[in-house]
C-alpha cells in the first residue's frame, strides 16, 4: 500500500524523486513505530511474541518501488547520429556518422561519441540516444487486461454483424467506408488491430522559458479497434518512442521513422503469436498502421509531402499556391496513392542530391519508410487535423484578419503593400532548413578520429570550400538559415502570456465599434454555461488574453457569437446582411466539422456552406487573400464521405499528450530529457493498469478506490442491483413527495411501456404481486451522467437548462429548466427522474422579430424563449438528455434592436453543445 501511494504521488502528482525516498522514510518510521507500540502493548498484556524488526519492507528509493510494482517499461535505447539521426548498433566500430542523402553525396561526418572524464580515466559515451519502446511487450501487456479484450471482440461483432449500409449515418471509424470496405480485408479477428500515428514536436522547457527553445517530438499509436470512451486513455496509447532533442528535418525524418516500420512489419499479416488474457497459449496479433493524425506540419513531414510553401501545397490535390482563390472543386487535380509512391520511390532512388531537389520541386514528394508499407495510402489515409486547420486555422484568422479582434503585425504590413505573400510559417522554416542546411558550412571541419575508408570525390554538391568566411549578407543563404536557428516554432498557449502577435484596429477595413466590442465581451461574461464549458476570455480583442486555444475558438464560434452576432447586423443594411450571412456560413461550417455524428449529406452541406462562407469573404474582405488553410478545408467532404466525423480523429488527443510529456519534471537535464519524458509516462500508464485491477486485500482495493475513484470502463458494465437492505436504507433517509408530484410521477412510469405501478395512495385493493410506487424520494440537487453534471435551478442555474427528446415521442425535442431531481429504487435499481418546467415560445406577433427563425439564422441552433418558464413541464430520466443549454438574458443596452420590438423578457439559448452526440439529425 505504500509503495502504492508513493509512486502515485510521483507519477500522478508530480513530486520530486527527493520527495518521495523522504516521503518512504517517513513511511518505514511510521509503521515501524505503531508496530513498535502494538508490540509493546501486547507484551504487557502477557503475549509471548517477537518484537517487530526496525527494518520494515519498505523500499526507501523510489527506483526500487518502480521495480517492484513491474512500473518499468521495456525501453530500447539506440546510437544515433546528432545531426541526422541515422541509428548505428551499439558495437559499431564506426567513430563518424558515415550517412549519405545519396549515393554520390558527402558523408555527414558527425561525431557518434565524446569522452567524458570518470577520475583519471576517460570513457567513449555516445553523443546522443534515441529512446524507443518494445512494441511487442506494450501489446502483450495491452491484450492481458480482461476489459480490453472484451472491447476489441464487442468491435469485431458490431462492425460485422451491424447492417452496415453506404451513406448511412456514422458516429466513428467503424461505420466508415474506410473501416468497413479499404481496412476490411485486414481486420479478419478481433486481434487483428488498425493503428493511427501520431506525431507532433514540442517545446519540453515551457513555452519562453529564460529565453531557452528546444524541441522535442513524440511518435504515438492509438488503437482504432478500441472504442472512443478509451481509445485516447494514456495506458492505452502507445509512444513508440521520443525522437532527440532538436529532432529532424524533413531530409532526415526517416531515420527516425525507420523503428515505426521495423516495429509494425513484424506484425503484418499473418501476425505473430502473443498470449491474451482468455488465450494463455497465444493466439496470432496483427497490426497495421492505417492513419496519420497530426497537426499539418507533422504530417507533411510523416508523409513526405512539400509544406505550405511548396509548388504543390495541398495534400490532396495538386492546385498551387496563386491559384487558392479557386472555388470550383471540380476543377481540382486530385492526388492519388498510386501515384504519390511511385512519385516517391523515385525520389528514394535518385542517386544525385541534386536529382532529389528537382524531383522534390517537380512533385512536391519525399519518400519516408511508411512507402515500406505496401498497404499504406498517403492520400487517403491522412487527417486533415480538425483542431488545426478549422479551429486555429480559419476560424482564427477570421477573427483577427477579418473581424480586426488582434490582427497580427504582418498583416498590417501586408495590407499596407498590397501584396499577396503570406509572412514566412513555421511550415517554410522547416522548409528552409532542410533544402538550405546542404549550404550551411557542410563541410565544416570535424575530428574524423580514425574514421578511413570513404572519399568524398564523388561528391555531387561540388568540393570544400575552405576559403575564410566572409560576413554574412543580409539575404544570404547563411543569414537565412542563421535566423531560422533562432526562431522557435513553437506557438505560445500560455494564458497569462501576451500576445506578441496582437495588433490593434487598422483604419480603412472592417473592424466591430467599441460599444459592439463591449457587448461580445459582456456576452462572454453574462453568458450561462455549464461548469464543463470554459469561458473564453472576457477581455477578447485585447493583448492581455493571449493567444487563444482552440477549444476556446469553437466556444466562441458555436455558443458566444451566435447570442449576440445576430443582434449587430439582422436589421442591418445590405453590406451587413451579407456579413451576417458570412458568419452564419462560418458557424454551420464548424458546426458539422465539430459534429461526433455525420453522414454524406452532412458533407455536402458542408460543402455548400462553406463555399458559401469563402465566397461571401471574397466579396467583403478583398484585402484578404485566402490562406492554405482555406483551401485545405475544400477536402473535408470527401474526408467526412470516407472516414466518418472528425473529432474522434482530431489531434486533440495528441496535443494533451504532449502537454502530459512537457510536464513531466526532467530538470532540464538535455541528455536523457526524452528518456525521462518516455519512461515517467509509462510508468504512470502502467500504475494506472494496475489501479483498475482487482486486489486482493480489501484495504488496498479500498486504497485503490481513493486513489483512483473514476472507473473508464464503466459504459461496458450493467447498474447493479441493490439488496433489500439498501432499498430499506434508500427509502428510509428520503423525503415524502408532495401528492401532485407523487401523481405526475406515476402517470409518466405508467406511459414508458414498462410495468404497471398502483398508487401508494389508492383506497382500492391491489393485485396481488403488484408493484406499488414509493412515496419517499431521495431530492438531489444534482446528478451526473456521462460525467456531464445537471442541476436544478435553485442549485445552479447555468447547468439547469437543458435540451432533451421528450419521452416516448420518438425525436421529438424539447428545451426547459430542471425544477427538481428524484431518486427512487424501483424493482432493486435505483433510477433517476428530472421535473423539468419547459421554455416558453415566443408569441406569433414576437416571432416576427426573432432572427434566429429566419435565414440565414436559422442555422445557428439557437433560437428565442421567453425569461418566464411555461407552466408546461415534462418528466424525463437522464438517458432523455441530449446536453446543456447555453443561456443568455437579453437586456436592453446589449440587444436594442431586439429589446424594442419584443416587449417582453426573453433569452437566447443555444444547443450547440451537443455536438450531435445524442440529438437528432438536423
Amino acid at each position: 500500500m505504500c509503495m502504492i501511494l508513493v509512486a502515485w504521488l510521483v507519477l500522478c502528482k508530480g513530486i520530486s524523486k527527493r520527495t518521495a525516498d523522504t516521503t518512504l522514510r517517513a513511511l518505514r518510521l511510521i509503521l515501524f513505530t505503531t508496530l513498535q507500540l502494538i508490540y509493546l502493548t501486547l507484551k504487557g498484556l502477557g503475549a509471548q511474541i517477537n518484537p517487530p524488526s526496525p527494518m520494515v519492507n519498505i523500499p526507501l528509493d523510489i527506483r526500487t518501488v518502480y521495480s517492484k510494482l513491474n512500473l518499468n517499461p521495456n525501453l530500447i535505447r539506440t546510437i544515433c547520429c546528432p545531426k541526422c539521426f541515422k541509428e548505428f548498433p551499439a558495437d559499431t566500430s564506426l567513430r563518424v556518422c558515415d550517412y549519405r542523402r545519396s549515393p554520390r553525396a558527402k558523408i555527414c561526418k558527425t561525431p557518434l561519441f565524446r569522452l567524458t572524464n570518470r577520475g583519471t580515466r576517460s570513457k567513449r559515451v555516445p553523443r546522443c540516444l534515441y529512446t524507443t519502446q518494445s512494441f511487442e511487450s506494450w501489446l502483450e501487456s495491452l491484450l492481458s487486461r480482461p476489459p480490453i479484450e472484451e472491447c476489441l471482440h464487442r468491435t469485431f461483432i458490431k462492425s460485422n454483424l451491424h447492417n452496415w449500409r453506404p451513406g448511412g449515418r456514422m458516429h466513428d471509424v467503424y461505420d466508415s467506408p474506410a473501416w468497413q470496405q479499404y481496412m476490411r480485408p485486414f481486420l479478419r479477428t478481433p486481434y487483428h488491430l488498425a493503428f493511427a500515428v501520431y506525431i507532433d514536436w514540442f517545446n519540453p522547457l515551457g513555452n519562453k522559458a529564460a529565453g531557452k527553445t528546444v524541441s522535442c517530438g513524440a511518435i504515438a499509436l492509438y488503437c482504432l479497434n478500441l472504442p472512443l470512451e478509451i481509445r485516447f486513455l494514456p495506458e492505452n496509447v502507445f509512444i513508440l518512442g521520443m525522437m532527440p532533442i532538436d529532432g529532424p528535418t524533413a531530409w532526415t525524418i526517416s531515420h527516425v521513422l525507420e523503428p515505426l516500420h521495423n516495429r509494425l512489419a513484424d506484425f503484418d499479416l499473418p501476425g505473430k503469436p502473443l498470449t491474451t488474457s482468455t488465450h494463455p497459449n497465444g493466439v496470432l496479433v496483427a497490426a497495421r498502421v492505417y492513419l496519420t493524425i497530426a497537426d499539418l506540419l507533422a504530417s507533411k513531414k510523416l508523409i513526405g509531402l512539400g509544406s505550405p510553401s511548396a509548388k504543390f501545397l495541398c495534400t490532396y490535390c495538386l492546385i498551387e499556391k496563386d491559384d487558392l482563390e479557386n472555388l470550383d472543386y471540380q476543377s481540382f487535380q486530385l492526388r492519388n496513392g498510386p501515384a504519390v509512391r511511385a512519385q516517391a520511390e523515385a525520389y528514394n532512388n535518385a542517386v544525385l542530391v541534386k536529382d532529389k531537389k528537382e524531383l522534390f520541386a517537380t512533385n512536391s514528394v519525399r519518400w519516408t519508410p511508411l512507402y515500406n508499407f505496401q498497404y499504406y495510402d498517403p492520400v487517403a489515409t491522412t487527417i486533415l487535423g480538425f483542431m488545426h486547420n478549422p479551429l486555429e486555422g480559419w476560424a482564427e484568422d477570421h477573427l483577427r484578419r477579418l473581424w480586426g479582434l488582434g490582427r497580427k503585425k504582418e498583416t498590417v504590413k501586408q495590407i499596407a503593400e498590397r501584396e499577396a505573400d503570406e509572412a514566412f510559417s513555421a511550415a517554410d522554416t522547416e522548409e528552409a532548413r532542410s533544402d538550405l542546411e546542404s549550404l550551411a558550412n557542410e563541410d565544416s571541419d570535424v575530428d574524423m578520429g580514425g574514421y578511413s575508408g570513404q572519399d568524398d570525390d564523388d561528391d555531387d554538391e561540388g568540393e570544400e570550400d575552405n576559403r575564410e568566411p566572409t560576413p554574412t549578407a543580409l539575404g544570404s543563404a547563411a543569414s537565412l538559415i542563421s535566423q531560422i536557428a533562432g526562431w522557435d516554432p513553437e506557438e505560445d498557449e500560455e494564458e497569462d502570456e501576451d500576445d506578441d502577435d496582437f495588433v490593434a484596429g487598422l483604419a480603412g477595413i472592417f473592424k466591430f465599434t467599441p460599444k459592439q466590442i463591449q457587448d461580445l465581451r459582456n456576452c462572454i461574461r453574462d453568458v450561462l454555461l455549464a461548469s464543463c464549458v470554459e469561458r473564453p476570455p472576457i477581455n477578447l480583442g485585447e493583448a492581455k488574453h493571449g493567444k487563444l486555444k482552440a477549444h476556446q475558438l469553437l466556444v466562441l464560434y458555436t455558443i458566444i457569437f451566435p447570442l449576440i452576432i445576430p443582434e449587430f447586423w439582422f436589421n442591418g443594411d445590405h453590406e451587413d446582411r451579407q456579413r451576417l450571412g458570412n458568419f452564419c456560413d462560418l458557424v454551420a461550417s464548424l458546426n458539422l466539422l465539430a459534429a461526433y455524428s455525420t453522414s454524406e449529406t452532412d458533407a455536402e452541406r458542408f460543402r455548400e456552406h462553406y463555399i458559401s462562407y469563402r465566397r461571401s469573404m471574397q466579396q467583403l474582405y478583398p484585402e484578404f487573400h485566402s490562406l492554405p488553410n482555406h483551401h485545405y478545408a475544400m477536402h473535408y467532404p470527401d474526408l467526412l464521405k470516407f472516414w466518418g466525423p472528425m473529432p474522434p480523429l482530431s489531434e486533440f488527443a495528441g496535443e494533451r499528450l504532449n502537454g502530459e510529456l512537457a510536464n513531466i519534471p526532467t530538470n532540464n537535464h538535455f541528455v536523457d530529457m526524452e528518456l525521462t519524458m518516455i519512461r515517467q509516462y509509462t510508468r504512470k500508464s502502467n500504475l494506472k493498469i494496475q489501479l483498475e485491477g482487482q486486489f486482493e486485500n480489501p484495504t488496498t482495493q479500498a486504497l485503490v478506490q481513493i486513489l483512483q475513484p473514476d472507473d473508464s470502463y464503466d459504459f461496458m458494465r450493467s447498474p447493479e442491483l441493490l439488496t433489500d437492505k439498501e432499498v430499506t436504507a434508500h427509502l428510509a433517509k428520503g423525503k415524502n413527495l408532495e401528492r401532485r408530484f407523487y401523481d405526475y410521477l406515476l402517470a409518466y412510469l405508467n406511459t414508458t411501456g414498462g410495468p404497471q405501478y398502483y398508487s401508494a395512495y389508492s383506497i382500492t385493493i391491489h393485485p396481488s404481486h403488484a408493484f406499488i410506487l414509493p412515496t419517499s424520494v431521495q431530492l438531489r440537487k444534482n446528478f451526473t451522467f456521462e460525467k456531464r453534471t445537471f442541476h436544478t435551478m435553485s442549485s445552479m442555474e447555468s447547468a439547469s437548462h437543458v435540451y432533451y427528446y421528450l419521452p416516448s415521442s420518438g425525436s421529438v425535442t424539447g428545451t426547459g429548466c430542471i425544477a427538481y431531481i428524484w431518486q427512487i429504487p424501483l424493482e432493486s435499481m435505483l433510477r433517476t427522474f428530472f421535473f423539468v418546467k419547459r421554455h416558453a415560445n415566443l408569441s406569433p406577433s414576437a416571432e416576427r422579430w426573432n432572427p434566429y427563425s429566419k435565414h440565414p439564422c436559422s442555422v445557428l441552433r439557437t433560437n428565442l424563449v421567453l425569461q418566464e418558464l411555461s407552466c408546461d413541464f415534462h418528466i424525463i430520466e437522464p438517458q432523455h438528455i441530449i446536453s446543456h443549454l447555453a443561456v443568455r438574458k437579453l437586456d436592453k443596452e446589449s440587444y436594442p434592436n431586439i429589446y424594442t420590438k419584443i416587449c417582453t423578457p426573453v433569452m437566447a439559448i443555444t444547443w450547440s453543445l451537443d455536438r450531435s452526440r445524442r440529438g437528432p439529425v438536423e
